[in-house]
C-alpha cells in the first residue's frame, strides 16, 4: 500500500514539473549575428529571441563567447534590454530590433514609432558598454533630425533638414558622461542633451 501511495504521489507531481519546464522555454530565435566581440579572434554569437507564448511577447538578448575549446559560454542574457512587443496586451509600435557585429562592436538597430536608432556597444572589462548612438527622427511633416552621440568623447551632433532641401542646420554640443551605460541598464538610460 505504501508503494502505491508513493508511486501515485510521484506520477501526480510529474505534470507539474513538466509544465514548469514547458512554460520557461518558449523563446524562439528571431535574429542572430556572428563575429568577434571580445577581440580574441574567435567568432562569438548573439541571439535575439521572442517568447511567442507570453501575451506581451518579450524579447531576450543572449551573447555567447566561443572559447578555445570550441564551446560557447554565456556572456550575457537578459529580457530587460528591450521593451516587449505587446506591453499591456497592445502592440507597442516597436519593430523587432536588428543585431549585427561590426569592428568588434555589437550594433543594435531599433525602430520605435518615427525614430530610427542605432546603438553601438563594445565589450570592455566584462561589460557591454554603450559608446555611440545614432538617431533619425521625422517630425511627421517635413523635417528630419539626425542626431549622432559619441559617448566616449561626449560629443553630440544634430543635423536638422527639411525634406527635399540640400540646406541643413548643424548644431554641435558637448555632454558630460560620468559612466558609460551598459546592456544591463540600457532601458533606463536617457541622454540629457542641453
Amino acid at each position: 500500500m505504501k508503494k502505491i501511495i508513493f508511486l501515485f504521489t510521484i506520477f501526480a507531481t510529474l505534470p507539474l514539473f513538466s509544465q514548469a519546464n514547458e512554460n520557461t522555454n518558449h523563446f524562439k530565435m528571431v535574429r542572430d549575428a556572428v563575429g568577434d566581440l571580445n577581440k580574441d579572434g574567435l567568432q562569438d554569437k548573439v541571439i535575439l529571441s521572442m517568447n511567442t507564448k507570453d501575451a506581451t511577447q518579450p524579447l531576450k538578448l543572449q551573447i555567447f563567447f566561443l572559447g578555445q575549446d570550441r564551446k560557447f559560454k554565456s556572456a550575457f542574457s537578459s529580457t530587460e534590454v528591450f521593451d516587449p512587443q505587446y506591453p499591456n496586451g497592445k502592440y507597442g509600435g516597436n519593430q523587432v530590433p536588428d543585431i549585427h557585429i561590426e569592428n568588434n562592436n555589437l550594433i543594435i538597430y531599433k525602430e520605435i514609432g518615427d525614430v530610427k536608432e542605432q546603438q553601438t556597444f563594445r565589450f570592455n572589462k566584462g561589460k557591454f558598454e554603450l559608446i555611440a548612438i545614432s538617431k533619425v527622427k521625422w517630425d511627421g511633416k517635413e523635417t528630419t533630425i539626425d542626431t549622432k552621440i559619441d559617448l566616449l568623447t561626449g560629443t553630440v551632433i544634430e543635423i536638422t533638414q527639411i525634406l527635399g532641401s540640400k540646406k541643413a542646420k548643424k548644431n554641435q554640443k558637448k555632454i558630460t558622461v560620468n559612466a558609460l551605460p551598459t546592456l544591463e541598464n540600457i532601458r533606463s538610460f536617457d541622454v540629457k542633451i542641453p
